[in-house]
This record gives structure tokens, C-alpha cells and sequence, in this order.
């Protein structure tokens, strides 16, 4: 009896929403669309993997890509100092030319050099930075996303889309020691909910003139000289969004710099007239469309344009200088398909065709080699997840041909190489995971490597470096004292051969580039993060990293430096950040720290790189109107005790210094 009056009372109850809805259908609510863009889990990512959003990179102290990765475990920056000085980016002792750099989806490269200088990139319109070792995690992706040891994956502001906002604009401003002034804007219009259109630009300058302890000539204080910057960045993004299964992209993106670069103090001479003038343009294109709930297809475009300007005054040469003007162009495109066989199950294949070419406008234009590069990659990749397993694997297959003009060419490359992952939870209520790849990859000799002119070595052969790692992750979610607790720890092994070094030849203005190094690198990377309860109306929440490197040169046994740790790779770095809000304000409280190593040579005391760490602090302060706007003033003080410190030989860092600012969006 009771059964039978629940069912009618249920269906009772359904054919009056039925009518109530048809009767009222002008005063029914419309339907609200909610989205949100997904959140990397560290915890269940089968590959390592460490985030910052953009409301953690605003509690860093910093103004560039490359100053946000120092806080990453495994990360090495190798700073020149200053805001002009170049900065490269080292994951787990490979070398720069083995971290690629994905910017909205695509890959930043450089034929030239083999690496990205990430002092170039701003922070400010940066959505997020994650760090992948081996490669991504979703395999629906460009075969150039599988072709390097690890991957830095940038996301722009503009990829925070929302259609219900007709338009959007931020005005900001940062200033603060060393002559530094820093205005942007971002407007962002809608011109339907399925088109929108955003710009971002931004201007940077400062006469980089910060003062540091004489320490070579014992002369008390000196300032730093030529460490100048005055940069531009324009950026304009299209985007066409039916729906979460049709998304297309399209951005154009201009930098140009002028930049003095500081040379290194030594006794007697702390003067440097080098100057780097860089152009840099690319407009790249994106398409990203379900066919069905099993089938996804990518293409992607780009074409980029790359000027660089090095002059030397004082080159000891015939000519009294040394001036470069090199001009690189890259065409490229890539296509990538998915298809899910079933919920546990799915399978892509992607395949990259693009062409760079270099040519040089300089005196020493004659007879060089203006190399055309064509690479081919073709990559397989499947994942599958059963229940507390999860495994994924690719198959990458390289194909490279150089042609020149004048000269020998590069010996064509033609290499398969793998990736497997596994990730596996014991228990399934306990968030607990075990994790471990293996990876082979190739860095392909450089431009530079291969016909710069001589120092070039057509001969080279590629480098290759295996991977293994395995870790563990844990997640615990509570209602105490700290709510969330992450903490991930991998060790890993890292085996490369035919390392490329360079090596002086008759002297020191003579070298050669050979494939004679070897390394042998074992090391732990470690992170916490807590989220503390609010208490008292305060946010408390705090992130560690660690990092332990042992990583080994083992060229050659009959040398002095076999066994020795690699130049500038410090046994020992780690960085700690603790953030508090409260209501409007938010205080922020940032540790960067690094053991000793030893630049370039034999490790003697004479080498020795001391051990640094530096304390920044930041206060923010944010309010909104009454007429939709909001506002948030900043202040920064970095490197509070005024440590003297290098992270290069020579190349003396800043002491304290600060930076104030504010920004307002509409």
C-alpha cells in the first residue's frame, strides 16, 4: 500500500512540473551555463607534474617565467643577473636544449641556440606554468610535445574564457628599484558568445644599475654596468568557441628588446659594452573538433620570425669586433587524432612536418652555411586505466634532413624512440599512488652546434638521455587543522651519451664542439603543499620543494673531472612559500635556497660557487566599486637581508631591492 501511494505521488508530482512548466513557460528561469577550466590533480597525473596558477604566481616576487620555475623541485636557472641577463632553464641537470617550452599549445624553438631565454617571457598575462617531466599528460597533442626530456607548458589569460562578460579590460603598472617601470593592458571583447577577440601589451625598462660588493678588487661597493632592458611585448589573440567540442585558435604574438648584456667581474675589469637586440614574431593557429564522443581531431600552425643582434665591441679579432645578425625563419604544422575505444581505452597518432632556416646578414656572411633544416615526426601514443591502474606509452619516430649552401651538411637523423608510464593506487580508499616511467630522447644538435663559424662540427652526432623514474604521490582531504595535504616525491636516473661540449682548441678564442661528454645523474625530487582551516577569518596555506642532485661527469676516465658533479648543478636547492589572507589583504613570505657547486673546471676551491638563499616578501591589497571594477595594490621586497649571492661565477645577483604596483580591471 505504501508503495503504491509513493509511485503516485511521484507521478502526481511529475505531471504538475509537466504543466506548471508549460503554463508558466515566460516566467520559467533561463538556463544558466556554467564552465570552468579543469585543474591539473598532481596527485593522479601518471607523469610528474607541478602547477602554479595564476593566483600563486602572484605570491612569488616575480616578473618573468624564468623567476616563477626556480621554485619548482628540479629546476636549475642559470641567471646572468639582472633583468636583462639572460636566464636558461635546466630540468633535472639535462641541459636547456632538453625542456621545451609549449606557449597556448604550440612549441617555442629555436633552431639556433636550442633553447628558450625565459627572461624574455612575461608573467603578465600568464594564466599558468606547469612542469611535465618526460611529456604532457594528455596525448591528444602536436608529436613535438613527445620529442624533448621534459616540457614547459604555458597558458595564457586569454585561454580563461568566459562568454558571459561582453568585455574585459586591466590596466596595470609596476615600478621599483633600478630604474624599473613596467605599464601593461589586456582588453578582452566579445563580439558574439562564440567569437571573441583580446590584446595584451606591455612595455619594460630599467637601467638594470644595482650595486654589489666589489668583492674581487676589495673596493667596497661597485654598480653593476650594462645590465640595461628596454622590451616590448604585443600580443593579439582570436578565438572561435561553438562549444567545448569546437574550439579554434588563433594568435599573433610580437617582442622586441634592446638589451645590454653584463659581463663578469673580474679583477681589473667589470666592464661590458655587449648589447643583444631581439625580434621575435610568430602567428600560430589551433583547431580542436569532436566528431563524436570517441573521435577528437587537432591541427595546428605556426609560423614564426626570429632577429638576433649580438655585438661584441671589444672581440679580440682582424676586425676589432664581433657582430652577428642572424634571421630565422620556421614554417610548421601539425595534425593530431584521437579515438576512445571505450571509457578505459584510447589511442592518438600525430604527425609534425616543419622546415627553420638560418641565414646571416653580417661581415661574416661569406662562405657560411645558411643551413634549411626539414624534420619529420610521426608519434603513436595509447593510454589505458583499469580500475586502480593506469598506463601510458608512445612511440616517437624522428626523421631530419640538413641542406646547405656552402660546406657539408649534417648527417641525416633517423631514430625511434620510446616512452611507458604506469601509474597504480594499492587501495582505493587510500590516496595513495605509485608511479614510474621510462623515457629515451634525443636532443638533436643545434645550428650553432653544427655550422657556426669556426666552431661548428658538421659531424656531431645526436645526444641521447634514458629516464627512469619512480615515485610516489598522497593526497589527504580533512576537516581539521590542515584540509588538504599533497605531498609527491620521485627519485630518478638519468643516463645520457654522446653529450655535445664544447672545447677550446688552439686557444681560448678557438673552440670546437665534439660529442665527448657522458653524464650519470641520480636525484629526488620532493613537494608538499598544505591548505590550512581558516581561522579567525585568516587563510593560511603553504607549498615546500626539494630537490637532491648527484650528477656526475663520466667522459672520460683518465680526466681530472671524471666522477666530478656537472658545472653549476648544486647538490642541494629547494624553495618554501607560506601565504596568508585576510579579508582584503594578502601577505606573502618566499625562500629560494641553493647549496654550493662549482663553476666550469676541476672542483677546487678555486671553482667554489658559494651557497646562497635569498627572502622575498609581498603584500597585496585588493578592493573592488560599486561599478564593477576592481583594484589590487602590490608591494614587493626582494632579498630583504641584502645577501650578496651569484647563481654564475662572476655574474653578481641583486641585492635587496623592491618593486611597487597596482592594477585596476573593468
Amino acid at each position: 500500500m505504501k508503495t503504491g501511494f509513493r509511485h503516485i505521488y511521484f507521478f502526481t508530482i511529475g505531471l504538475s512540473i509537466c504543466f506548471s512548466a508549460k503554463a508558466q513557460s515566460v516566467d520559467t528561469l533561463p538556463a544558466v551555463k556554467l564552465s570552468a577550466q579543469k585543474v591539473l590533480d598532481e596527485r593522479k597525473t601518471v607523469l610528474p607534474a607541478q602547477q602554479l596558477n595564476k593566483e600563486a604566481l602572484a605570491k612569488l616576487n616575480s616578473i618573468s617565467v624564468a623567476d616563477a620555475v626556480k621554485f619548482f623541485a628540479g629546476v636549475l636557472v642559470k641567471d646572468y643577473g639582472g633583468i636583462g641577463g639572460l636566464k636558461t632553464v635546466s630540468v633535472r641537470s639535462l641541459g636547456a636544449s632538453n625542456t621545451g617550452v609549449m606557449y597556448d599549445g604550440i612549441l617555442l624553438s629555436d633552431a639556433q641556440s636550442g633553447q628558450v631565454d625565459l627572461g624574455k617571457i612575461s608573467l603578465d598575462n600568464i594564466e599558468s606554468i606547469t612542469l611535465f617531466n618526460a611529456q604532457p599528460v594528455e596525448i591528444l597533442l602536436p608529436a613535438r610535445s613527445y620529442a624533448s626530456a621534459s616540457i614547459l607548458m604555458l597558458k595564457t589569460t586569454v585561454e580563461k574564457f568566459d562568454a558571459e562578460r561582453k568585455a574585459t579590460a586591466k590596466l596595470a603598472l609596476k615600478a621599483g628599484s633600478f630604474g624599473f617601470a613596467n605599464p601593461s593592458a589586456f582588453v578582452q571583447y566579445h563580439f558574439t558568445k562564440y567569437f571573441y577577440s583580446s590584446l595584451s601589451t606591455e612595455w619594460q625598462r630599467a637601467n638594470g644599475s644595482y650595486p654589489f660588493k666589489a668583492y674581487e678588487s676589495g673596493a667596497g661597493t661597485a654598480k653593476r654596468i650594462n645590465s640595461d632592458i628596454n622590451a616590448f611585448r604585443l600580443e593579439y589573440d582570436a578565438g572561435y568557441k561553438m562549444n567545448d567540442s569546437n574550439l579554434i585558435h588563433f594568435k599573433v604574438y610580437f617582442y622586441n628588446s634592446d638589451r645590454g648584456l653584463p659581463g663578469s667581474i673580474v679583477l681589473y675589469n667589470d666592464v661590458s659594452h655587449q648589447r643583444l637586440k631581439d625580434k621575435n614574431f610568430f602567428t600560430q593557429a589551433s583547431w580542436q573538433k569532436s566528431f563524436s564522443p570517441k573521435s577528437r581531431v587537432l591541427l595546428s600552425g605556426k609560423y614564426a620570425y626570429n632577429y638576433n643582434y649580438y655585438l661584441d665591441p671589444d672581440y679580440p679579432n682582424a676586425q676589432g669586433k664581433l657582430e652577428n645578425k642572424f634571421h630565422q625563419k620556421e614554417y610548421y604544422f601539425s595534425g593530431a587524432y584521437e579515438y576512445k575505444f571505450s571509457s578505459l581505452f584510447s589511442f592518438a597518432y600525430a604527425s609534425d612536418v616543419f622546415v627553420n632556416r638560418l641565414t646571416r646578414s653580417d661581415g661574416f656572411v661569406a662562405g657560411f652555411a645558411a643551413p634549411v633544416r626539414r624534420t619529420w615526426l610521426n608519434n603513436i601514443a595509447a593510454k589505458a586505466k583499469f580500475n586502480l591502474i593506469e598506463l601510458q606509452g608512445n612511440l616517437l619516430f624522428t626523421q631530419q634532413h640538413d641542406k646547405v649552401i656552402y660546406g657539408n651538411s649534417a648527417r641525416d637523423i633517423h631514430v625511434l624512440t620510446p616512452t611507458l608510464a604506469l601509474s597504480y593506487q594499492p587501495l582505493k580508499s587510500l590516496p595513495l599512488s605509485i608511479r614510474a616511467f621510462y623515457k629515451n630522447i634525443l636532443r638533436v644538435p643545434t645550428f650553432n652546434d653544427l655550422y657556426y663559424t669556426f666552431v661548428g662540427n658538421t659531424n656531431l652526432r645526436p645526444e641521447y638521455a634514458k629516464q627512469y623514474n619512480a615515485g610516489i604521490t598522497y593526497r589527504q582531504n580533512s576537516n581539521g587543522f590542515v584540509q588538504t595535504a599533497l605531498f609527491t616525491a620521485d627519485a630518478y636516473y638519468n643516463k645520457v651519451k654522446d653529450k655535445i661540449l664544447a672545447v677550446p682548441r688552439q686557444n681560448l678564442f678557438q673552440w670546437t664542439i665534439l660529442n665527448i661528454g657522458a653524464a650519470d645523474i641520480r636525484g629526488i625530487d620532493a613537494n608538499i603543499q598544505l591548505y590550512f582551516k581558516e581561522f579567525n577569518g585568516v587563510n593560511l596555506s603553504t607549498r615546500f620543494a626539494y630537490s637532491f642532485q648527484k650528477a656526475l661527469d663520466i667522459s672520460d676516465k683518465t680526466s681530472a673531472l671524471y666522477k666530478s658533479q656537472l658545472p653549476y648543478t648544486p647538490e642541494h636547492s629547494g624553495s618554501l612559500s607560506v601565504n596568508a589572507g585576510y579579508k582584503k589583504i594578502s601577505l606573502s613570505y618566499n625562500i629560494l635556497l641553493s647549496s654550493y657547486r662549482y663553476q666550469i673546471g676541476e672542483p677546487i676551491q678555486e671553482n667554489l660557487v658559494k651557497e646562497w638563499a635569498t627572502q622575498d616578501v609581498s603584500l597585496a591589497y585588493s578592493f573592488a566599486s560599486k561599478k564593477n571594477c576592481r583594484y589590487k595594490a602590490l608591494l614587493e621586497l626582494n632579498n630583504i637581508f641584502n645577501k650578496q649571492y651569484e647563481i654564475i661565477r662572476y655574474y653578481p645577483m641583486p641585492r635587496f631591492n623592491y618593486r611597487a604596483g597596482i592594477s585596476a580591471e573593468f
